[in-house]
């Protein structure tokens, strides 16, 4: 075992507090051995034994008496057998000779026997031989030398204990040199007469036989042997209010009596692990204290207990007792004594640690090599016996070490195991070693694909470390059709076009057609998905007609339903939720975004966590919720660091550019920016949707020049592609505005005719968004209409953000034709939406002039989906009246409008404001659906 200067300075601290434990359950024990010293002084040889669990204090009870008689005139000679010093013959009888009150001549007998010993035939050099096991007790004669000085040794200590009584007092004998025992018991014999009291502290046992001190000591009448043991629940309660304080006592000392046994020593360093800790609820943590004081436990231990505990240790809960006895290499019996001793000792309860960490710090005191060679003999052990196999494979990653083929079967079962259960750091350090086990190529090529998508799962950056040799294997035709697509879609995330596939072996007999054509489609999505890579799709070619939204939407909500996290392909669920926006769907997008990452975040897939909470945050850009957006782009990032997204980083980036621009949080919006990117990102659709967000930005910011070559080149990114849609990135909507400010009108008129001409009537955002520029570009008397059919779309597409500018160009095109009433009003409702998508600094950089609204507080109309709820209660009729009065019309324009009565609309709104709880038309709320005048 290792010992540490902080085993050293613990054990210092508890005998510091030995006063304080033999106030508590020990003076029975003290008053035994105050009467053995009574006897001796009156005349009477005697000796006691100090018996009991290690760590029990049999050292601390020692202490107490040889104080005891010193304070009597007694002269007190001590000693302490040391394991490391077992082979120092008469190492314990120097030490406790060597006290200057004792006769001159004393000295010189000890370094007599020494000689003697040293020049006994067989010895070493610099170690005497041992005595024969029954020496101490004289069935073996006793070389004549060495009788002669022990009888001369008896003579000084008698005479010496004429003078005043004499105390030899020996700790730890389990661990004294046999030399030194046997002089000992020799002593003893001899000084029966003499007012000499011989005490031990004792912890060991006698060899099978039966011969040695311990039954000498038990056959002597005039041996007193006193037991110390664990203490109570009431005994640990007033130690701890020795350390700590009787109430905080009280309420711990279940928990410590449990986590103890009532070892005293463990006892203390759960009173320090809870003092350093300070205050705080719930369970003590287990701390350095603890773990010091168990390694003392285990350093005082005999060897057979010490090696069962690290047998227990290294088995942890598969640890019957003819297990531990195979580990130790011995029989039951020999076994069920040692964990008996460790179970008396508060060290185990029912034949296991009373807690894990007691695991570890056992483990912590092996020298590494002896630690692994443990953990080894248990997996062989284990595998023979048919334990499952991850409880085997467990120990041989412990050992590093996977010695043959059974090892390498072992680990792959235990991986594939561990992954199923969502156990992912464990599976892959399994598939580690036995890739480097595995002396079989194309086995080793399947556990090294294996391992890709293991780490894949949690890092892809540690997965990719493994590209290489699997490239390797796939030069060597090596991989089956789904390791070859693993390989393919890892070089793919990383921004490795991967234009050829690697050479696939014939796939094993378990796999059929159907699977090799699924991880075939598989690639085929990934590239479509990353790349915009039209030319390898099975079935819609560039050329050919683009499906309905109805069928997008109801393909991408099939594949969500089927989607599989860990199983089914990350970039096929990543495709779906792209589809569902790319239709205006984002409130499903954002449903079933939060559906996947439940349950990714249930099952710990860290890299589809990651993903689909970036997805997340650009529905919540769609949705106008500036805050949602912000918060789950930093939880993307922060879920999976920058340098595991590869060339998907431009998700979280392009939706957390745009929620800090429009917040106007310029420093986090320079983080990003700041923030280096793989330059392969800008072949793929993550670069497009970066560039988007990156011109946008500069837009804000009045940067048009940079904004309008970030748009440009986003679009020639798209032409190159092949899929220059402005469903998938309205790129020239966002040129046309930089134009507009450059004062290029004309090239800002051709932009946004293009985008009208490549959108469908479907694209209800694009559309909106294009109308925007299109007001812009027209005369005065034509934006009011142009920008309520943008409004119109706009909501319905649900992008508020983009409705807010809507509104806002629409209530300047009111303003400018002198309607500054239905200006204001359409102005205060762009305002509180955009206040509600958190940019209430938006409508300022839209509108040219101040808005000023009503100074009286809009009502409390509840939560937004409690307004949506309301609004639904509506007719179509109140609906329609309710909308032109939102915007400013009045009763008069409202009836003219919808060709209705003043008494009519009057009668309406009175039923609106009833079902929407709110007293007047500045309260009308945001969400509820405008539409242009003569929608009716």
């Amino acid at each position: 075992m290792k010992t540490t200067e902080q085993q050293t300075e613990r054990l210092t601290e508890h005998r510091a507090d030995a006063r304080a434990e033999l106030r508590v359950e020990r003076r029975a024990q003290l008053h035994a051995l105050h009467e053995v010293f009574d006897r001796t002084t009156a005349g009477e040889g005697s000796a006691a034994v100090v018996t009991g669990p290690v760590g029990c204090g049999k050292t601390d009870v020692l202490h107490a008496l040889c104080r005891h008689a010193a304070r009597a005139g007694a002269l007190v000679l001590t000693a302490t057998g040391v394991r490391a010093e077992r082979d120092l013959g008469f190492g314990v009888l120097d030490r406790l000779l060597d006290d200057p009150e004792l006769p001159h001549d004393t000295a010189g007998h000890v370094r007599a026997l020494l000689s003697t010993a040293e020049r006994e035939p067989g010895a070493p050099a610099g170690r005497p031989a041992a005595p024969t096991a029954g020496a101490g007790r004289g069935e073996q004669p006793m070389p004549a030398a060495r009788a002669r000085e022990l009888r001369a040794l008896c003579t000084a200590l008698r005479e010496a204990a004429r003078h005043r009584p004499l105390v030899i007092a020996v700790d730890d004998l389990q661990h004294a040199d046999r030399p030194s025992v046997a002089a000992l018991m020799y002593l003893r014999r001899r000084l029966r007469t003499a007012r000499v009291l011989m005490v031990f502290t004792d912890g060991g046992a006698d060899a099978p036989d039966g011969v040695g001190p311990h039954a000498e000591l038990a056959a002597d009448p005039d041996c007193r042997t006193v037991r110390v043991a664990p203490l109570t629940r009431r005994g640990v309660t007033e130690l701890l209010a020795a350390r700590l304080d009787p109430r905080t006592a009280e309420w711990l000392a279940a928990e410590c009596h449990a986590l103890t046994g009532g070892n005293p020593l463990l006892v203390h360093a759960f009173a320090d692990d809870r003092r350093t800790a300070g205050d705080h609820e719930g369970e003590t943590p287990v701390g350095s204290s603890f773990s010091a004081a168990l390694g003392t436990c285990l350093l005082r231990c005999d060897t057979g207990a010490a090696d069962a505990a690290r047998a227990l240790a290294v088995l942890a809960d598969l640890a019957p007792i003819s297990l531990v006895a195979r580990m130790l290499g011995t029989g039951v019996e020999a076994a069920a004594r040692a964990l008996a001793a460790l179970t008396e000792a508060g060290l185990l309860d029912e034949g296991r640690f009373r807690h894990p960490a007691a695991h570890a710090a056992v483990l912590a005191g092996c020298e590494d090599a002896d630690r692994r060679a443990h953990h080894l003999r248990a997996a062989r052990l284990l595998h023979e016996d048919g334990a499952p196999g991850a409880a085997v494979a467990r120990q041989l990653v412990a050992a590093q070490e996977a010695p043959g083929p059974w090892a390498v079967t072992v680990l792959r079962e235990a991986a594939e195991q561990e992954s199923v259960a969502d156990r992912e750091r464990f599976g892959a350090d399994c598939l580690e070693l036995a890739v480097r086990a595995c002396g079989d190529p194309r086995e080793r090529a399947a556990l090294t694909a294996l391992l890709v998508r293991d780490r894949w799962r949690t890092s892809p950056s540690v997965a990719a470390r493994h590209l290489g040799a699997l490239e390797a294997h796939a030069r060597d035709g090596l991989l089956s059709a789904r390791d070859s697509a693993t390989l393919t879609l890892g070089q793919l995330w990383l921004g490795r076009a991967a234009d050829t596939v690697p050479r696939a072996a014939p796939e094993p007999t378990r796999t059929g057609f159907a699977d090799t054509g699924r991880y075939r489609a598989d690639v085929r999505g990934a590239r479509r998905l990353l790349y915009w890579d039209t030319d390898t799709t099975a079935d819609t070619g560039p050329e050919g007609p683009e499906p309905s939204a109805e069928e997008v939407t109801a393909d991408a909500e099939l594949t969500l339903q089927c989607t599989r996290i860990g199983d089914t392909a990350l970039e096929s669920a990543m495709a779906a939720l792209y589809a569902l926006l790319h239709v205006d769907q984002p409130g499903q997008a954002a449903h079933w975004c939060d559906t996947l990452i439940a349950e990714a975040t249930a099952r710990r897939e860290t890299t589809w966590r990651a993903v689909l909470t970036g997805i997340r945050a650009e529905t919540a850009v769609r949705q106008g919720a500036l805050a949602d957006a912000e918060r789950h782009a930093r939880t993307a990032l922060a879920v999976l660091p920058p340098e595991d997204w590869g060339v998907a980083i431009g998700i979280p980036l392009a939706a957390r550019l745009v929620a800090c621009t429009f917040t106007v949080r310029p420093e986090d919006a320079q983080g990003v920016l700041t923030q280096r990117v793989p330059q392969e990102m800008f072949r793929t659709r993550f670069g497009g949707q970066y560039l988007y967000a990156r011109g946008q930005h500069y837009l804000a910011a009045g940067r048009l020049r940079a904004a309008l070559e970030d748009f440009l080149r986003c679009g020639e990114l798209m032409r190159a592609r092949g899929v220059d849609r402005p469903a998938l990135i309205a790129w020239r909507g966002g040129a046309a505005t930089a134009c507009l400010g450059l004062g290029l009108r004309e090239r800002a008129g051709e932009l946004i005719g293009e985008q009208m001409e490549l959108s469908a009537p479907e694209h209800l955002r694009v559309r909106g968004s294009s109308l925007r520029t299109i007001a812009a570009l027209s005369e005065a008397r034509r934006r009011p209409a142009l920008l309520w059919e943008a409004v119109t779309l706009l909501q319905e597409a649900g992008d508020r953000l983009e409705l807010v500018g809507a509104l806002a160009d629409l209530s300047s095109a009111h303003h400018e034709l002198g309607d500054y009433n239905r200006a204001r009003m359409v102005a205060g409702r762009a305002v509180r939406l955009a206040q509600d998508c958190g940019a209430p600094s938006l409508c300022e950089r839209l509108l040219p002039y101040p808005v000023v609204l009503d100074p009286a507080p809009p009502a409390d109309t509840g939560p937004a989906d409690a307004r949506t709820d309301a609004i639904a209660t509506l007719s179509d009729a109140e609906r329609r009246v309710a909308a032109l009065a939102a915007v400013g019309y009045s009763n008069r324009e409202i009836g003219r409008e919808l060709f209705i009565t003043v008494s009519t609309v009057e009668q309406h709104l009175t039923r609106v404001y009833r079902k929407l709880r709110i007293s007047r038309r500045a309260d009308l709320p945001a969400e509820l659906p405008l539409g242009p005048p003569g929608a009716a």
